[in-house]
């Protein structure tokens, strides 16, 4: 505590809390903090100037006891120390002004609360093969979501981030399922990978989208890859019933849903797509033609999303789109209302299914292809 009649006393006490200040102002919990610390180093600098002028009297008013080897030399060097400790203080009047102007800066400032540090929990790590891929949700980029990741080889030491995986126009995915998506386009880029080694000069999309030891580490583990590929932790509890399919398009019919996906997200395209769903009618032309599965089928490079009683698969890379439905479960007649799909539903999902049952047939099963075995039309990375 300070004595206020002992000099010496509080300019060493004065010391060590300068000393005490200058170590806790490292750092600040509270960024807001700094104004009241500037606050009353103003009036300390205030003090401070006081103190000079002061020590400067003091050196006047008792020159006459200054002595050195001779006493007018011991006076002289009084009035020196006395002329120094002005101009410190003149100097400090600067000081002042300067930390004055930086309060007032500082007292404009709203300083808002540190960001929450990232959830461990918000994060999804999994290995593939020599590769490890971690997923994170990052600040969103309009209407879409975007996540962030890292993808390491640690024995290698090599890694790559990126922030360029989104989500279309609707709610968040689970970064487990955000890995997964990530998993088809490094699947995507090692076949990439593969089919240039195979042949020579020839090049395909998927190529230049990793670098190329990435793309390598990927053609290397493909199986890995189509573990994860297949496994989506967001849709296994749901998918646990039996489905019948709706509707199945692809070319330009299909384009127009995705493009639905795209602007108002998967929830407006299962609606419209419910147009097709004549309950009962398209439940027995499902059951008659062999079209009831125990999970919605889906290929590597296909997307699911669920609604009520509705299963949505599409892929913007292979142009296509089909909608399921619950077995156990009837349609509800308003969406079917709501939407008048054209030509007929009815038929639409009886000659499409066939066709698609032909395909099987010849050993090309859209639910069967792989990533990169077809280009994607101007559709860009998202989720």
């Amino acid at each position: 505590m300070p004595t206020f009649d002992n000099p010496v006393t509080d300019a060493a006490e004065a010391s060590a809390a300068l000393r005490g200040l200058a170590h806790a102002t490292r750092t600040f919990e509270d960024p807001a903090d700094t104004y009241a610390v500037l606050g009353d180093l103003l009036a300390g600098v205030r003090s401070l100037r006081q103190v000079f002028d002061q020590l400067a009297a003091a050196h006047i008013t008792a020159r006459s006891r200054a002595h050195d080897d001779a006493q007018a030399a011991g006076a002289t060097a009084a009035l020196a120390a006395a002329d120094e400790l002005h101009q410190a203080g003149t100097l400090l009047d600067a000081v002042h002004d300067r930390v004055d102007a930086a309060m007032g800066q500082s007292g404009r400032i709203a300083w808002h609360p540190e960001p929450a540090p990232p959830d461990p929990a918000a994060r999804a790590s999994v290995e593939a093969g020599e590769l490890r891929l971690t997923v994170w949700p990052d600040t969103p980029l309009g209407e879409h979501q975007r996540y962030a990741y890292r993808i390491e080889h640690p024995e290698s030491g090599q890694s790559v981030e990126g922030r360029d995986l989104f989500t279309g126009a609707e709610a968040p995915v689970s970064p487990a399922r955000a890995v997964r998506e990530l998993a088809v386009f490094l699947a995507a880029a090692g076949e990439a990978r593969q089919f240039a080694i195979d042949n020579p000069g020839q090049h395909t999309d998927d190529e230049g989208a990793f670098p190329e030891w990435l793309a390598d580490a990927a053609r290397q583990h493909q199986d890995e890859l189509s573990v994860l590929i297949d496994r989506d932790p967001d849709l296994t509890e749901k998918m646990a019933r039996r489905w019948v399919s709706v509707v199945f398009l692809q070319g330009g019919e299909a384009e127009k849903v995705l493009d639905v996906i795209d602007h108002d997200g998967t929830d407006a395209a299962i609606d419209y797509l419910a147009g097709y769903d004549f309950g009962e009618e398209t439940t027995q032309a499902a059951l008659e033609n062999g079209y009831v599965y125990d999970q919605p089928p889906t290929g590597a490079l296909d997307r699911t999303a669920i609604k009520d009683d509705y299963a949505l698969t599409y892929s913007p890379f292979l142009g296509h789109v089909s909608l399921l439905r619950a077995h156990d479960t009837t349609p509800d007649p308003t969406l079917r209302h709501a939407v008048t799909p054209d030509p007929a539903p009815a038929r639409r999902t009886v000659e499409r299914e066939p066709a698609r049952a032909g395909r099987r047939a010849e050993g090309t099963d859209w639910f069967a292809r792989r990533p990169g075995a077809s280009a994607s039309s101007g559709r860009g990375l998202g989720l």
